[in-house]
């Protein structure tokens, strides 16, 4: 025997109470004719689902739509953090070609500038080179030019020289 303390299970703390009628569905057998023996079982128990009150209808069409508007849902949110993420990444990736260019830009300028300084400096320690003065200035008398009799050339010579020069932008 152990040393702890017995239940004590009497009517003053548990009252019995009175059980509810139980309702038994019997299923009933239906006789068809002798010449088909099977046994149909017909049961009281179930409700054919067209008889469905309208409360359980309105209550599962709205499980149905809230079902469907939580799947749009995720799939907005999804898409939305989608974007997000990748939309940072193109613009860290363009960001640091744009840097590239501006250190490419920059080397290139600094090159430009170095040539520029060694020319100049080349060109002070040449005594060979002179500034120009305009009384050494070479005047050239253009060429004689000669025209040609257009009669020679054929009409479709003559439309292709108009077309060719009959443009605004040149």
């Amino acid at each position: 025997m152990s040393a702890l303390r017995q239940p004590n299970f009497s009517t003053e703390y548990y009252s019995p109470k009175t059980q509810p009628q139980k309702i038994n569905y019997q299923p009933q057998v239906v006789r068809q004719p002798k010449a088909n023996s099977k046994k149909i079982v017909k049961s009281k128990a179930f409700l054919s689902s067209a008889s469905l009150p309208s409360n359980l209808k309105t209550l599962s069409l709205l499980q149905k739509g809230s079902c469907g508007l939580a799947i749009a849902t995720m799939t907005a949110s999804i898409g939305l953090y989608m974007s997000t993420v990748r939309i940072p990444k193109l613009w860290s990736q363009e960001y640091q070609h744009l840097e590239n260019l501006q250190r490419q830009e920059r080397q290139l300028v600094a090159i430009n500038e170095t040539i520029k300084y060694q020319i100049a400096h080349e060109a002070g320690q040449d005594d060979g080179l002179v500034i120009s003065k305009p009384e050494s200035a070479v005047f050239i008398n253009p060429a004689k030019t000669q025209v040609k009799n257009q009669s020679k050339r054929g009409k479709n010579q003559h439309q292709a020289i108009e077309l060719k020069h009959s443009n605004l932008g040149y």
